[in-house]
């Protein structure tokens, strides 16, 4: 066991400098603090510090031990004393875990006379080898990014993380030339091409030495060579690199590997340096085993089994002459050289704390990293990205020994369109195949995801889950990923949409849906040879639909930690009882950065709310159905802003109607009150009218009020002739032509008059009409009026205990009373949605109408309907502005002045920024169980969170 422990340290070269072995690698400003200034030569301070030491003191540098990560006091203390009696040249890190290790490496450093070098396995940082700490891809994932300068950020954020806590050496096997990467399970080798791999090798270490980590890597291994020296005591050569900048070669068309290969090794690296020793403790405990490997040409003794005994072996060989000082004391200088390059030529102070700007965020470089990877292998029917939503139907086949583990990969799908989803355990022999085959047959588009997980050997899957998904692709369309080794992945290499994910975490699942749905572009490329059809190099790539991406807030240049104050606001107002739970949603420059979900459906805390709960978005409804409707009629020729409703709808002739355009209504200025409580219309001293309700579905009482609750088919006629008969406001006086006639004043009732003009003029109900022109093909499953025909009514938060009209708790139906007697589907009224399905419909409306490969309205009809015509009202055509010249209004004050918008009177807001590419969602049930509870709005809970993402942006640049 210890063996395999010790392989990967068995044989190592070491970077040093950039330009000379005597020189200094720059470290990153703050990576060490309290150094010297001005600070002591090299070549001084190795003298100074050599004139200190005694024989056994130069002994004792040479000796590196391993060492545990662990808490346990007496193994610890040990090591320490060890330290503290021999001045040793450094300490190998191995398995353990964070705290102990920073804890172990500050009571070392303070224990020796001459501070240590301490290295470790971090080869895809300080997860590789401690646990519960993050690391990067494997290296084989990085081989298939095109963009060296990926490698090099990889490399750089790997030497951040190890000189955060103390780190000096990475002691881990980086390039490996000649490895065809078929089976290969550890998956430490970049690429099969020499010359690729070693220009992704010098990538990933440039990045480590600039910031002030030395790495190290395995013996380069070439094809035909043994390397291996007679003496079995010889350890590898530490060499030091010369200059990390890239070598430029012959194209490797006229040149054999080989002869890539060395020139390569010819110019890229100079072969002197330290040598470190195998374990010594693994060659037994033969006498002089230390002499012996260090004139077998080593530096650096590594693992001796006896410190004690080693040194004085080592002294009575140089007493003896049969080992001559000069010569140890060169193997010291190399080693002092290694410790001043490491910046440890003074007493420095390591902050375990993060010394990085917030922008350097480990947890978006390796989102980068798996996004520059994913490679899509084949696209043979042209499926990828998936374009056209409305028209397929969408299934998922997620086949995994851990399906719990899977669920990020079907969650980002249903982020885009409606999805159904199956399982197949690998393992299970009862599977019904049949049945499912029978299932998925039907569906457009199945998108099948292998998760290799742990297996390491053996078959991927089953040979009837192989038969099985062989039959499916040859009925239906099939996009088959893989997320695991690219080598394990030949059995699939005939199907004509395969796409290589590399890992199975849970960054790599949020990402490939992205890229099936065309939010982000493929471009990684296969590092390995899988088939003869498929050899390194293949990759397809793609171009990006301008779909919403998800991803973090560090990446489009908000502070992270900054809204971490949506929190407390969010958990302030459930506390407070303003409502009993909310979603968050913050998107900016196209991608989704916060999404979260607070509290529970009720105040009973039994249902939480989820980023899938469905909310009743009240006059939401108004810009996210009617005025996108407006909008595309409007561009499609269908009538004039200025055209009268009277042209459209005759029956408004000869009423106070008559002379009201279009423009009227979307501005608030056609003088309608502000709204009628229809519903009073249909009530008596004993309540609801027994001729216009009935408590079960009859003949003509089919239209649904609420559950259980059914109302006459004449109702929303009915409520169109009250529209009509409805007064109209008091002219506002005589005033110059050039003005309204009336001032601005909002109403819902201009809304009931663009939902009939719609209808009118597009021959369809308002719901339809949407849902087949806009909604579904955004892909937007719960963006819907009368959502109970599609979900479960758990998976809606309630609104009001209505106790005046209907009677009940209002769950699944529309909230508004208005609405409610026009069978669910008004104007003004009876949208319901989540918040993603809310931010796709207002990105699409940030990018001037264009968005997932189609232009849904022409450029600059959103800038015309959203912008303000007239100073005495903040209000566009149909669009809620803010406030220009007072304070409050429905944005937080820092919301630029060409934002636009709306609020809702259940507790919810839509926000769009075009100057700051931003979009805000915030959805609520405030008025749960009792409308009178404004708490919500008296606090600004919406404007509040609000004015933290302005605040959080270090680019805001005022209104």
């Amino acid at each position: 066991m210890l063996k395999k422990v010790y392989v990967l340290f068995f044989s190592i070269i070491v970077l040093l400098s950039d330009l000379v072995w005597g020189q200094t690698t720059q470290l990153e400003p703050n990576t060490l603090s309290d150094q010297p200034s001005p600070r002591t030569s090299i070549d001084q301070w190795i003298q100074q510090t050599m004139d200190t030491l005694t024989v056994e003191e130069k002994i004792s540098q040479l000796l590196f031990l391993p060492v545990y990560a662990t808490s346990d006091q007496r193994y610890g203390q040990d090591i320490e004393n060890l330290a503290r009696t021999y001045p040793l040249g450094g300490i190998i890190f191995f398995q353990g875990k964070l705290q102990p290790l920073k804890q172990q490496i500050r009571q070392l450093q303070q224990a020796s006379v001459i501070p240590l070098l301490i290295g470790l396995n971090a080869e895809r940082g300080l997860g590789t080898t401690l646990d519960s700490t993050w690391s990067y891809p494997q290296l084989q994932t990085l081989g298939a990014i095109q963009e060296l300068s990926y490698l090099e950020q990889a490399g750089a954020a790997v030497a951040r993380q190890c000189r955060d806590v103390g780190v000096h050496l990475n002691f881990n096997p980086l390039i490996s030339v000649g490895h065809n990467g078929r089976g290969y399970t550890a998956r430490s080798s970049f690429h099969d091409q020499p010359v690729r791999s070693i220009q992704q090798g010098l990538s990933y270490m440039k990045g480590m030495k600039e910031y002030g980590l030395i790495p190290c890597f395995q013996r380069i291994r070439t094809e035909g060579s043994a390397q291996k020296s007679a003496n079995t005591l010889r350890g590898t050569l530490l060499a030091h690199l010369g200059n990390i900048d890239l070598v430029e070669v012959p194209p490797a068309s006229t040149l054999r590997p080989d002869q890539a290969t060395s020139i390569i090794l010819e110019q890229a690296f100079q072969l002197e340096g330290l040598v470190f020793s195998e374990p010594l403790a693994e060659q037994g405990n033969a006498a002089n085993i230390g002499v012996n490997a260090l004139r077998a040409g080593n530096d650096v003794l590594f693992a001796p089994a006896d410190v004690k005994q080693t040194i004085e072996e080592i002294k009575r060989a140089i007493t003896q002459g049969t080992l001559k000082e000069e010569a140890l004391n060169r193997k010291v200088a190399k080693v002092l050289q290694l410790k001043y390059q490491a910046g440890l030529d003074a007493t420095t102070t390591v902050d375990s704390t993060d010394l990085l700007p917030w922008q350097h965020s480990p947890r978006l470089l390796k989102q980068q990293l798996l996004e520059q990877s994913v490679t899509l292998v084949r696209n043979e029917r042209n499926i990828l990205p998936f374009e056209t939503l409305d028209t397929a139907q969408f299934a998922s086949l997620t086949i995994s020994d851990r399906p719990a583990e899977t669920q990020y990969f079907q969650d980002y799908l249903d982020r885009y369109t409606y999805f159904t989803h199956y399982t197949v355990p690998k393992t299970s022999d009862r599977f019904d195949y049949e049945k499912t085959y029978e299932r998925l047959r039907r569906y457009d588009q199945v998108v099948v995801a292998i998760h290799e997980s742990q297996l390491a050997s053996g078959r991927v899957v089953p040979k009837k889950t192989l038969a099985f998904l062989k039959f499916l692709h040859e009925e239906t369309n099939v996009t088959l990923v893989f997320f695991g080794a690219p080598g394990r992945m030949g059995r699939f290499s005939r199907f004509s949409t395969l796409l290589c994910a590399y890992e199975t975490d849970s960054v790599a699942q949020k990402i490939v849906p992205q890229m099936l749905f065309g939010a982000l572009a493929t471009r990684g490329k296969l590092p390995i040879k899988i088939t003869d059809g498929l050899r390194e190099g293949t990759g397809i790539s793609t171009q990006p639909l301008q779909r919403l991406r998800y991803s973090f807030p560090e990446e489009v240049l908000i502070h992270p930690d900054s809204l971490s104050i949506i929190d407390s606001l969010a958990h302030w107002a459930i506390r407070e009882e303003m409502t009993p739970g909310c979603q968050v949603l913050v998107a900016r420059r196209g991608s989704v950065v916060y999404q979260k979900a607070y509290g529970y459906q009720t105040y009973d805390s039994l249902t939480p709310i989820t980023n899938q709960t469905i909310y009743d978005i009240a006059s939401v409804t108004k810009v996210a159905a009617t005025v996108q409707a407006v909008m595309l009629l409007h561009s499609q020729g269908a009538f004039s802003l200025d055209d009268r409703f009277s042209y459209y709808l005759p029956e408004l002739e000869k009423t106070n109607k008559a002379k009201i355009t279009i423009r009227d209504a979307l501005l608030h200025r056609a003088g309608l009150r502000s709204f009628v409580p229809f519903w009073l219309f249909t009530t008596d001293d004993d309540g609801l009218k027994p001729d216009l309700y009935r408590y079960k579905p009859e003949q003509n009482f089919m239209q649904p009020i609420t559950v259980g609750l059914y109302g006459a088919s004449t109702l929303k006629d009915s409520v169109w002739n009250w529209t009509i008969q409805s007064e109209l406001r008091r002219y506002r006086g005589r005033l110059p032509s050039w003005k309204p006639t009336f001032n601005y004043r909002y109403s819902d009732l201009g809304f009931y008059m663009l939902h009939r003009l719609i209808e009118k003029i597009s021959d369809q109900p308002l719901d339809e009409f949407l849902a087949q022109n806009i909604y579904d093909p955004l892909g937007l499953p719960t963006l819907r009026y009368r959502p109970l025909c599609q979900f479960s009514q758990e998976d809606i938060a309630p609104t009001e205990e209505d106790t005046h009209f209907r009677n009940t708790l209002i769950q699944g139906t529309v909230h508004d009373e208005g609405a409610a007697l026009s069978g669910g589907v008004a104007g003004h009224a009876g949208l319901f949605s989540d918040a993603n399905d809310l931010a796709i419909l207002m990105q699409m409306n940030l990018q001037e109408g264009y968005y997932g490969g189609q232009q849904y309205f022409p450029y600059g009809t959103v800038k015309m309907f959203s912008q303000r015509p007239y100073n005495d009202s903040r209000r566009g055509l149909g669009w809620d502005k803010p406030e220009h010249f007072r304070d409050g209004g429905p944005t937080a004050p820092e919301a630029s002045l060409d934002s636009f918008g709306h609020l809702g009177f259940t507790g919810t807001s839509v926000w769009v920024d075009p100057k700051y590419d931003l979009v805000y969602i915030f959805l609520s049930n405030r008025v749960h169980p009792s409308a009178r509870n404004t708490k919500l709005l008296t606090e600004g809970i919406r404007t509040k969170i609000q004015s933290v993402i302005y605040q959080a942006m270090p680019d805001y640049r005022g209104r």
